[in-house]
């Protein structure tokens, strides 16, 4: 940070002050630490992913996951509301890929999210392996009339498509790169040719019958477009201080169809929901949006629609996506963005003694705002084996988990250093301590 040539000037009396408004949020965030349950927010977890289950925007069930949320911010003291916005839905209606040379059998399977259809006759072509789909992978190999076999990771799905259709594929294939099963992802927008995904067994498997010889396969997909309707759920909490200056702690509440979404994102909404219950008769410095987004999984449309329209006076995002299992939290943001508000997140999780490691990640709601300006932090715990599966169940995640996170969003809020560097708050002469230096800052990539 830049503050700690300028802090050496003189102390004065706003140095005082500085001391007397750091001492009373260390203070607030002692008092903080042991405030937030996990089995509450566990509870919140066992509601929207085992009594309502998949949520997918624009459907009955991500109705019904609103209003719940809607319901337990009015509880807590909140003035609720929706806000409306609209985005393409998907549905894939029937999917079948089936193997016919070397040897004829079925290969489950399932439609990657804004898959073009192939038609009633379906799609027939010889397969050819081309890695992970970038144009380089393409040398030396014809794909046109063909059906490209993509391993998952490195670029978008959205990319290894568009790349597969621009050499004159019939259809690409994606298998996945962890052993979690099916990853049906999505491709953010629709493409130009049928698009499936399959599992990394499933995947190698193919993958070796292309080395011996000819592999030909059959699709047929059925995938249905149309406008629909969702809402964010959102509640308001005005600042004592810099009433002004608005900071948004959100979550996504819609999963992938057929996903109960317990850790994605169930974990994330549970846990910005315990931050508001705590916080909720406490005066926080800035005003705190908290906002559930919808349509995350479909391409980030709710907090797309909402940075958009309501980003006058927001300084900052805090952002949490799958903050239910795994070793160890994280915190970031998108690669290259403005690193402010992260920088004081790590401070504050040091004062909080929650150990954290460094991340730069992009597919999720705080890049919807980091789009229009705003500095934003990322909590996240890391890609589970449930990922986007039938099995992401509430038994998956962690209540202490949980805990931690909504620890680390209250003490955000409630710190007077937060979003801004320390030296914006005229804390002339404070010395401003060094960040915790870790081993690894991983680039953590969650390819859509």
């Amino acid at each position: 940070m830049a503050g700690g040539r300028r802090g050496r000037r003189h102390f004065g009396l706003s140095g005082l002050l500085a001391i007397v408004a750091l001492a009373a949020a260390a203070s607030g965030l002692a008092s903080a630490r042991a405030a937030p349950s996990g089995e509450a927010a566990f509870a919140h977890v066992q509601h929207l992913a085992g009594v309502i289950g998949p949520r997918p925007a624009g459907t009955a069930s991500d109705r019904q996951a609103a209003d719940y949320l809607a319901l337990q911010l009015r509880q807590y003291g909140y003035l609720s509301g929706m806000h409306a916005f609209q985005f393409p839905f998907f549905e894939a209606r029937r999917v079948e890929v089936a193997q016919q040379i070397p040897v004829a059998r079925t290969l489950p399977s399932a439609a990657m999210v804004y898959s073009a259809p192939t038609g009633p006759a379906g799609v027939e072509g010889d397969l050819v392996p081309v890695g992970l789909g970038r144009p380089g992978d393409y040398a030396g190999r014809q794909v046109e009339g063909a059906i490209a076999l993509i391993e998952r990771g490195e670029i978008t799905f959205f990319q290894k498509v568009e790349t597969a259709a621009s050499r004159g594929a019939l259809a690409a294939v994606i298998y996945d790169n962890q052993p979690q099963g099916i990853t049906a992802g999505t491709l953010t927008q629709r493409s130009r040719i049928p698009a499936v995904a399959i599992s990394r067994d499933e995947g190698t498997r193919l993958q070796e019958a292309a080395k011996a010889g000819r592999v030909r396969l059959r699709l047929l997909v059925d995938t249905h477009f149309e406008t629909r309707s969702s809402s964010n759920v959102v509640a308001t909490k005005r600042g004592t201080s810099r009433p002004d200056e608005i900071v948004v702690v959100g979550a996504h509440y819609d999963s992938v169809p057929g996903s109960p979404g317990a850790n994605d994102n169930a974990s994330g909404v549970a846990a910005v929901l315990e931050a508001a219950r705590v916080v909720a008769g406490t005066g926080t410095p800035r005003t705190v949006q908290f906002v559930l987004f919808s349509g995350e999984e479909l391409g980030l449309f709710g907090s797309a629609a909402y940075a958009s329209e309501h980003r006058a006076g927001v300084v900052a995002m805090v952002n949490l996506d799958m903050v239910g299992w795994g070793a160890r939290l994280m915190i970031g943001n998108s690669p290259g963005r403005d690193e402010t508000a992260v920088n004081v997140a790590l401070r504050v999780a040091e004062e909080l003694g929650i150990p954290v490691t460094r991340l730069r990640l992009a597919a999720s709601d705080h890049a919807s705002f980091e789009r229009v300006g705003v500095p934003s932090v990322l909590l996240h715990r890391g890609i589970d084996p449930y990922y986007h599966g039938p099995t992401d169940v509430p038994s998956v995640v962690d209540p202490r988990n949980l805990e931690e996170a909504a620890r680390l969003v209250v003490g955000l809020v409630l710190h007077p250093a937060f979003p801004t560097a320390v030296v914006d708050r005229g804390l002339i002469g404070m010395p401003v301590p060094e960040l915790p230096v870790f081993a690894k800052k991983p680039l953590v990539a969650r390819v859509r």
